[in-house]
């Protein structure tokens, strides 16, 4: 995720829309790497003059205004928390962090301008299909929903050397995004999750499984079922089905390796004057063509992604609340935690509530689940 970013971020630059100053990591082979990479994408001489830095602090004393903390998940935190206490935005990738306690810490430090700082690298948020989705949803189009399916399938395994939190965290946590999303981002009353191990399979990250089905409960009764898998050799495969009362929603029909992002409203379900599964509207949402080195997912969202730091940086310049921010992030964390805890414990079922078995209304509330009931994280 670091090269995508890094990549939007170069191009931003010689647009003239951004400056870009400085880039950063522990170990110098990875700055290094990404000097490479930012010549190779026809920028040689900002590839020469960039500057370096080998820690977070170093990189706020060479004057940024903002920056993106794209590091793995046991970093995000340290490498978050130097830049937001000098009142630099940054965009940091999902999750916020690998630890509700570490989120607390986070909420604590930023206080009330926690949202005008931190804003969580959920692309789907600005992904036009999903986008499309939500407005039909909003205008009543499908009623009340009362399921949702969410799927999310790579086609190769993890690379060598991915930082995972676990598969059911890693993977489950956009599709939480999604599914809580379109509930206003309620938490659920109920998590459970299963794991498997499918063959064949080089399992690098160590994750113990590759695929993964989570269920989720909301106090209505509404239910959604997000499906991960790492062994869909045919192709990338993300697409989800909102169901309601009133009609039916359907995001990304498989289109094998590369292809159209559909969206359908169907209307109808029996009752009232339109006939059952009316199909009332249809878009189509053209992939970005991907060139080697792209991640399997850069052809499906790669318009996301830069429409989503397009957003952090007119936000972050403008001093508005950034979204998704710091509310999004550790909701969807405590879920995503849970269900990974759900899945090593055979399906055990997490009613998410604090001790006197009132709803969790905040980040230190969720904090304090973990260290009851999911062993400070995964």
């Amino acid at each position: 995720m670091g090269r995508v970013h890094l990549e939007h971020l170069v191009r931003f630059h010689l647009a003239g829309r951004i400056e870009l100053l400085t880039i950063g990591d522990r170990l110098p082979r990875t700055i290094e790497s990404a000097r490479a990479f930012v010549s190779r994408l026809g920028a040689d001489d900002l590839a020469a003059r960039l500057l370096t830095a080998d820690a977070p602090d170093q990189m706020a004393d060479h004057r940024i205004d903002v920056a993106v903390v794209a590091s793995g998940t046991g970093n995000h935190a340290r490498d978050l928390l130097p830049l937001v206490r000098r009142g630099i935005p940054v965009l940091v990738e999902k999750p916020l962090a690998a630890t509700l306690a570490e989120v607390a810490a986070i909420n604590d430090e930023v206080g009330a301008d926690g949202d005008r700082l931190v804003q969580v690298a959920f692309q789907r948020h600005y992904d036009a299909a999903a986008r499309a989705a939500a407005a039909w949803v909003s205008d009543g189009s499908i009623g009340s929903i009362q399921q949702s399916d969410h799927v999310l399938q790579d086609k190769n395994p993890t690379p060598v050397g991915y930082d995972s939190c676990g598969i059911t965290a890693d993977m489950a946590i956009h599709l939480i995004y999604e599914a809580m999303a379109f509930r206003r981002f309620a938490l659920p009353r109920q998590v459970r999750a299963l794991r498997f191990m499918a063959p064949p399979y080089d399992d690098r990250a160590g994750e113990g499984a590759n695929i993964v089905h989570v269920f989720c409960q909301w106090t209505d009764g509404s239910l959604a079922h997000l499906w991960g898998s790492r062994i869909n050799g045919t192709g990338y495969d993300n697409r989800f089905t909102l169901t309601g009362t009133a009609g039916r929603i359907d995001v990304g029909e498989f289109a094998g390796d590369f292809g159209a992002v559909l969206a359908k409203l169907w209307r109808g379900t029996g009752d009232g004057s339109v006939a059952r599964g009316t199909l009332a509207e249809a878009l189509e949402f053209p992939m970005t063509p991907p060139r080697d080195g792209h991640p399997d997912f850069y052809a499906r969202f790669a318009a996301a992604y830069e429409a989503e730091l397009s957003a952090f940086l007119n936000r972050a310049a403008s001093g508005a609340p950034l979204e998704p921010g710091l509310d999004a992030g550790w909701k969807t964390l405590l879920v995503a935690n849970a269900a990974e805890a759900s899945s090593r414990a055979d399906g055990r079922a997490f009613e998410l509530t604090d001790t006197a078995g009132r709803p969790i209304e905040s980040a230190a509330d969720a904090a304090a689940f973990e260290a009851e009931h999911l062993s400070g994280g995964v």
